[in-house]
């Protein structure tokens, strides 16, 4: 969603403050804007269509200037109310153009609200933050925080906002209410962000602001209210692996964030998987031993859906427990019915997904235990969550979500195994997986020392529009995210199935001009899947497979992916590697933005 970063201090931080853009652009990306305010309430207010580099050419253009501006507040947007234009660009002012203020989220009464101001301020935009900078300018009562706590009060839907006075320079107010609001704290100042990792080589220490919580910023201080209380809150260092590498001799960040993947496994598994020993320990996993659960219940969003699917898989296969899976945005829309003994499982990468927060409010006030699996350590679902484990994924802030899916799915394998010990799993079986395990990072080397030929591949098939992908049993999922990242980062056609389903409908579409991609390593369901390939070439569709390196029918793929030669298991994991391969040089073939797609953000933090 839209990117937040403000600052106050005692140095121009006109630079740092673009380079904080540039870190919140993942967020997103249609237009960008930015506000100054000098010691002497001087203004300078720019806004730019389009990346921050637009923004960035004329912030430039102004460095001429010698006033130093200590105060601003600045973001990127993702157009929600209005089309992409600069008047709809934030910040965005009052009528008097005293307040200044940017937002992230969505006031789901504003039209109400601008009904009411009309008579008394003209509008200029199509957006619901205009019409916040409009309702503080009309409910001013002389003091910008009692003010703001007036306006938060008449506001209904989901927001983080930082407002600035020009008559008031040296002061920042920001408030939450579901989206994400960060204060860093450095020597020259402080800063506020949607995300920390803007603040990694900025700031010493963090406090994230929980909702209804307001942060006032004065001449390099900050104080936190409460419902007008002042509350104290703890900070938190912040952690220098949260700096955004360099991109090296990678083509973007997409193929760098593929290619860390073996050490991604290797984060993932320290601390609760002793390979020598052939254990597993973790006081989390230990602590699910103590819980009398019949059920487990997975609730996710976007790329965690397929994670959560395959995790479902190792539930009942290794722990003998019923899973199921259940998409977030679906569960709010559904009547919930708990279930005492149920474990839900809640997957987030950023831990600010909102329809994945809004479902554990709802399961937490019926008294079910919930356990998160995110990424960002403090992240809101983490806090929330009775039971939480992090997939330790490291930084992952392009758009396409490919090596923390990789850490969900390591995670869910890992808690899969440990509930199955409690239970049925023979302890020899258990130690034969793990030994297994142990290979994967170097499994998945081999599959990435493959690219030259994935590329040439990608590149071929990158003339067709459309493609089914399939796959069986823990393959089915893995073909829904390999069709999911193909279809975003290329924005061709990619549609999964379950093989077994091809002929009750899909193969209607098969032709010469209508490939087929298929996961069929070998295994229990590898003949099942052969006809399913001979199907497709009797209706002359190209086949593109993911296959064993020892596959014995290779002569029936138009061209073939070979995965190093392993258990089904662990082809899952190189399976998912190729495939992210595939969708990226795919998506460079057609000449895509692949770390930035059309449409998309990282995280979506409003309903």
């Amino acid at each position: 969603m839209c990117g937040i970063f403000a600052y106050n201090g005692d140095t121009d931080c006109r630079e740092k403050l673009v380079n904080g853009l540039r870190m919140l652009e993942y967020r997103w990306y249609d237009s960008a804007g930015v506000v100054w305010i000098t010691q002497k309430g001087e203004v300078f207010l720019e806004k730019a269509v389009g990346r921050v580099s637009a923004l960035a050419n004329k912030v430039d253009n102004k460095k001429k200037d010698t006033a130093l501006y200590t105060t601003w507040i600045a973001h990127t947007r993702w157009a929600t109310h209005g089309w992409v234009t600069e008047l709809n660009t934030h910040p965005h002012v009052s009528s008097s153009e005293r307040f200044y203020i940017v937002h992230n989220g969505i006031i789901e009464n504003y039209k109400e609200l601008k009904k009411s101001l009309e008579k008394d301020h003209t509008f200029y935009s199509e957006t619901d933050t205009e019409v916040i900078a409009k309702l503080i300018e009309s409910l001013y009562d002389g003091d910008l925080k009692s003010t703001m706590e007036i306006v938060a009060k008449k506001l209904v839907g989901a927001y983080s906002l930082a407002v600035v006075d020009r008559e008031e320079p040296g002061k920042i107010v920001g408030i939450k209410l579901g989206s994400p609001l960060i204060v860093g704290s450095a020597v020259d100042g402080v800063y506020i962000s949607s995300d920390v990792n803007a603040l990694a080589s900025l700031a010493e220490s963090y406090t994230i602001l929980e909702d209804h919580e307001m942060v006032v910023i004065e001449w390099k201080k900050y104080n936190i209210y409460m419902a007008g209380e002042q509350v104290e809150r703890a900070s938190q260092e912040v952690d220098e692996a949260l700096v955004i590498d360099e991109l090296w001799d990678f083509s973007s960040y997409t193929e760098k964030e593929i290619f860390e993947i073996p050490s991604v496994l290797e984060n993932v598994w320290s601390g609760r998987i002793h390979f020598e020993k052939k254990e597993i320990h973790s006081e989390t996993l230990d602590a699910l031993w103590e819980l009398d659960i019949d059920k487990i219940c997975v609730i996710w969003s976007w790329s965690s859906s397929y994670a959560g699917e395959m995790g479902c898989y190792f539930f009942k296969k290794f722990s003998g427990i019923e899973a199921q899976t259940v998409i977030s945005s679906e569960f709010l829309s559904d009547v919930f019915i708990p279930g005492k003994k149920t474990l839900y499982v809640f997957l987030s990468q950023s831990g600010e997904t909102a329809d994945v927060r809004e479902s554990m409010k709802i399961v937490q006030a019926k008294g079910c235990m919930t356990f998160g699996v995110v990424n960002v350590v403090g992240s809101t679902i983490a806090r929330m969550a009775d039971m939480w484990l992090y997939s330790h994924a490291g930084v992952e802030v392009w758009v396409a979500s490919t090596k923390n899916v990789i850490a969900q799915v390591w995670v869910l394998l890992t808690m899969a195994l440990s509930l199955g010990l409690k239970r049925d799993m023979q302890i020899a079986d258990a130690r034969d997986l793990i030994t297994e395990l142990a290979a994967l990072p170097d499994k998945i080397q081999q599959t990435l020392l493959k690219w030259p030929h994935i590329k040439k591949l990608a590149e071929k098939y990158s003339k067709y529009d459309h493609m089914f992908v399939l796959g069986r049993n823990y393959f089915y999922p893995v073909a829904g995210e390999a069709s999911l990242k193909c279809k975003e980062l290329s924005y061709l056609h990619y549609e999964s199935y379950s093989a077994g389903e091809l002929k009750h409908g899909p193969l209607a579409l098969v032709s010469s001009e209508f490939p087929v991609m298929v996961f069929n390593p070998m295994g229990k369901f590898y003949a099942k899947t052969i006809s399913n390939i001979q199907e497709v070439s009797a209706r002359e569709g190209p086949v593109l497979g993911f296959i064993s390196s020892n596959d014995t029918h290779k002569e029936l793929y138009t061209d073939a992916i070979e995965l190093p030669e392993t258990s089904e298991l662990l082809a899952v994991f190189t399976g998912l590697v190729a495939s992210y391969l595939f969708g990226l040089y795919l998506a460079e073939a057609l000449g895509r933005d692949v770390d930035k797609p059309r449409n998309l953000a990282k995280s979506v933090t409003v309903e």
